[in-house]
């Protein structure tokens, strides 16, 4: 996690603002030691648009005032300012004279232009950083009079002051500024800035400038302590995007950039409901400020990445005292008290506006909604291998998720659900994929004897069903073994979807089987691109339009924004039940669970009537689990596993294809060849061994040379100790030499058992037969296996058993993740040989650089061929493209 320091931005300029009617503020503003009137002397109330100048005799007035109880600046260039405490009743007069006392600093602007250098000008950079910020605002701040501010650099720190007040001209707020700098100081653990602050209002060019300066200055508050404050008082902190949370008492471990992972561990929510209290007036409210509070605003955007995935502002503020005192608005009465960083410290001067902003303002608010941050947001897009399908047919496909801060995804969902409903609309099967940075893959087998017709194929995530966006679906024909769609002699490459990205075929190899595409944008620069490529006989893959397309799926532009969250995010598997004693009596107790036979375990407590939930576990396939009651006074406990299916209700709408179907009295279509085939081999102590794609491994982790001390760890060293070439990056397995990417996917394939894994976390070092580690390309593997291969070989089931043994465990079995198979080209049998639907199929496909990949999909393959692509750039534009090889 990014370490903030807790940088003091001292809000000398918020003022304390109590509000009555009619009050006059008069005087005369003279030289102290002429006794002449000034003229033209700047008068302001601190940190507001409200101001005047002096006439030509030095005097001023100020008429129907609203604010009983503020800083009267007094500002004239070449003299020293002064600043005085106004405290006013309801429709009274007070009379003001001041007297200025000619400054020390009486240098020319030439005299001090002269000084200037190179040094002075690096010095001014890094003010400007500490006083404007690094935003997209401060980039639209502009320093009239810079040389009217001088630098010195102690051992201590960084400081500036200004002969004269700082002119700045705000262009993204629509303010010119004028500051007093009184105080400015940058430290090791503190940053102050105060002064003297008058904002005068810009005349934009046009209406939509204005509504601009609209927009940010709301979004400028959103991001302000004020505007905290005023949630609080006003008792709306949740409604208005906030939570707050605080550390962990007596936890010392180091914090992580996962947040989710820190939650409970090193941090905790913090109760807001008794922060608010009586303040000294009825006007007045006192908050109390926890030491090192933690702010998460979710109502707006923040260009900080604090925690991993997380887009929103985070902030820590410290109160000297713990307590605020704050008006109705929340505008703080000791500003001086307050210590803020991170996203409420960003803007700084850039973002900072005057204490008469009226955050009400109808057209504030709506203009302000144009760049609100939306609520996160999930969609998803599978991209099939064909659009018909066989009896005895296997289905592939991957999965395109997008969100409304791609930021997030890596802490967003982890399950993904896809379905296959039938005409009936019964849910004929569910599969459970994990979701990895955005993508998930799979593949889904249909029996012999599974009733011909139009099916369809239902993916979402379980926070998917919180919006009204319509989930995933696409349907497809399920056709008799002796069917086949009627398909046009002359068929062309149908449109490319309207986008903004260019995918050519650059060439295909018969004899190699090598095929080149490139990735552009339309004015020729190279894209990135992460896809999927589909090849088969083009008499098999009708072109189907009335199925939804990929840019149409992955679409957030218009989501919703649901009043509640009823269905939460899942980051990893559920299970559920009750937990009984053995006269089937519910208990309320802490219960372990042994996931990867013993190797990861989680715990939780059952609640008064036996119910239990264990979340964000991680296993594959149909698999055992095993819970245990923590007090070992319990024996022969009772765990009854809920099967909850609560899916959403199907209302999918089953098309009509017009196609032409032509029948035969022959099969087009055999069945489904085994991938991987198991041949005995045996030696003395030695279990079965499993011939792989891959053939002879380059080097072998044998049982005898596993660490099995230290869990994943000691796994790790086993191999990298093996396998001099490998190294670790970001908890993957790295062989030199492999192939990179715009995506930076260079991790080598996992392999459990012959099965792609994402990582070896779910692995018991205890029940690990041996590891082969394959350091060249696998072509046989796709883009998979581009990166080499991990392949991890376990130990019979039995014997893995023992370990539960007497510990009082009660085993439960239960399917989780489903796992990928490789596709392989000989998986699909025809009776001619010419006529297989899909040649080839890669769900992970990456582009250089440069915008280039390359494939090898086979050689000598029989034309004609379509080609169908799809996936996304590395900026998360969608696309698809269909091509033909003639």
């Amino acid at each position: 996690m990014k370490k903030y320091l807790f940088t003091a931005f001292l809000f000398y300029f918020f003022q304390h603002a109590a509000f009555s009617q009619n009050i006059t503020i008069k005087g005369k503003v003279v030289d102290a030691q002429s006794k002449e009137g000034l003229p033209s002397c700047n008068v302001f109330i601190n940190g507001s648009t409200i101001g005047t100048n002096s006439d030509l005799d030095g005097n001023y007035q100020f008429n129907n005032l609203t604010v009983n109880e503020f800083d009267l600046v007094f500002s004239y260039v070449g003299y020293k300012s002064v600043s005085k405490k106004i405290i006013a009743k309801a429709g009274e007069t007070i009379t003001m004279d001041v007297e200025l006392v000619p400054s020390d600093n009486l240098l020319t602007e030439v005299q001090v232009k002269s000084k200037r250098d190179k040094k002075w000008e690096k010095q001014l950079k890094k003010f400007r950083t500490y006083f404007l910020g690094e935003s997209n605002f401060a980039d639209k701040c502009e320093i009239e009079n810079a040389w009217v501010i001088d630098f010195e650099e102690k051992e201590d720190g960084f400081y500036a002051k200004a002969i004269e007040p700082i002119k700045i001209k705000n262009l993204a707020l629509g303010y010119n500024i004028t500051f007093d700098l009184t105080d400015f100081y940058v430290g090791k653990d503190m940053h102050k800035l105060g002064g003297n602050v008058y904002f005068t209002e810009m005349t934009p060019s046009n209406k939509a400038k204005l509504e601009e300066w609209f927009a940010y200055r709301a979004f400028s508050y959103k991001k302000s302590p004020v505007f905290m404050f005023k949630s609080l008082v006003d008792n709306k902190l949740a409604e208005a995007g906030f939570s707050l949370f605080v550390p962990k008492p007596g936890s010392n471990a180091v914090r992580t950039d996962n947040f989710d992972s820190e939650l409970g561990k090193s941090v905790i929510e913090y109760e807001s409901s008794k922060m608010v209290g009586l303040g000294k007036s009825p006007e007045l409210k006192k908050i109390y400020v926890v030491n090192n509070l933690e702010i998460h605003n979710q109502s707006v955007k923040s260009e900080l990445r604090t925690y991993q995935g997380i887009d929103y502002g985070i902030s820590w503020m410290q109160v000297r005292g713990n307590n605020v005192h704050v008006n109705k608005e929340g505008v703080p009465l000791n500003p001086q008290d307050i210590v803020v960083s991170g996203d409420m410290d960003y803007l700084k001067v850039s973002g900072m506006l005057p204490s008469d902003y009226d955050p009400k303002s109808s057209a504030n608010e709506a203009y302000f909604l144009k760049f609100e941050k939306p609520p996160f947001a999930e969609a998803v897009h599978l991209h099939t291998d064909r659009d018909a399908y066989y009896q005895g047919d296997k289905l592939w496909f991957k999965a395109y998720l997008n969100y409304t801060s791609f930021a997030a995804k890596d802490t967003a969902s982890k399950v993904l659900y896809v379905q296959l409903i039938n005409q009936k609309k019964e849910i004929v099967e569910t599969q459970k994929l994990e979701v990895s940075n955005g993508f998930a893959y799979g593949n889904m087998i249909f029996s012999k004897e599974l009733p011909t017709g139009v099916y369809t194929l239902r993916s979402f995530t379980n926070y998917m069903r919180n919006f009204s966006k319509p989930l995933f679906s696409k349907s497809f024909p399920l056709l008799a073994r002796n069917e086949k769609f009627e398909i046009s002699k002359t068929e062309t490459e149908p449109e490319g979807e309207k986008e903004r990205v260019v995918a050519k075929l650059e060439s295909y190899d018969k004899s190699s089987g090598l095929l080149k595409f490139a990735f552009q944008d339309l004015v020729g620069n190279a894209l990135g691109a992460n896809f999927s490529l589909s090849v088969g006989n083009p008499e098999f893959m009708p072109e189907f339009d009335l199925n939804s397309k990929i840019t149409e799926n992955l679409s957030l532009s218009d989501i919703d924004k649901p009043m509640n969250k009823p269905f939460l995010m899942e980051k990893g598997l559920s299970l559920s039940g009750v937990f009984l004693d053995k006269k089937r009596m519910p208990l309320k107790e802490e219960i372990n669970i042994f996931v990867n036979n013993l190797q990861n375990f989680s715990q939780t407590n059952s609640d008064a009537n036996g119910n239990f939930v264990f979340n964000n576990l991680t296993y594959y396939g149909e698999t055992d689990v095993y819970l245990q009651p923590v007090s070992k006074k319990l024996k022969e406990p009772i765990f009854i596993i809920k099967n909850d299916l609560n899916y959403p209700v199907v209302n999918s709408i089953f098309p009509e294809y017009s196609s032409k179907k032509i029948v035969t009295e022959s099969s087009y279509f055999e069945d489904v060849l085994p991938e991987n085939v198991a041949a005995a081999e045996t030696k003395d102590d030695v279990p079965q061994k499993q011939k792989m794609l891959y053939g002879r491994p380059d080097y072998v982790v044998e049982e005898n040379e596993i660490n099995r001390n230290n869990g994943i760890f000691g796994i790790q060293n086993s191999i990298l100790k093996k396998v001099p070439s490998l190294q670790m990056q970001g908890g993957n397995f790295v062989l030199r030499g492999g192939a990179s990417s715009v995506f930076n996917s260079n991790a080598a394939l996992i392999l459990i058992d012959g099965v792609p894994m994402g990582s070896i976390n779910s692995v018991d070092p205890n029940n690990i037969a041996r590891i082969e580690v394959v350091a060249r390309m696998a072509n046989m593997y796709g883009d998979l296996g581009k990166n080499g291969i991990i392949s991890v070989f376990l130990k019979d089931k039995k014997s893995a058993e023992a370990d539960f043994e007497g510990r009082n465990f009660t085993k439960v079995s239960v399917v989780g993740y489903n796992s990928p198979d490789v596709f392989m080209p000989a998986s699909i049998k025809m009776t001619n040989a010419q006529n297989i639907p899909t040649v080839y199929w890669n769900p992970e496909i990456l582009t250089n650089e440069k915008g280039l990949a390359e494939i090898a999909i086979g050689q000598n393959l029989t034309l004609p061929m379509k080609i169908c692509i799809e996936g996304v750039t590395q900026k998360n534009i969608p696309f698809r493209k269909v091509f033909f090889l003639k």
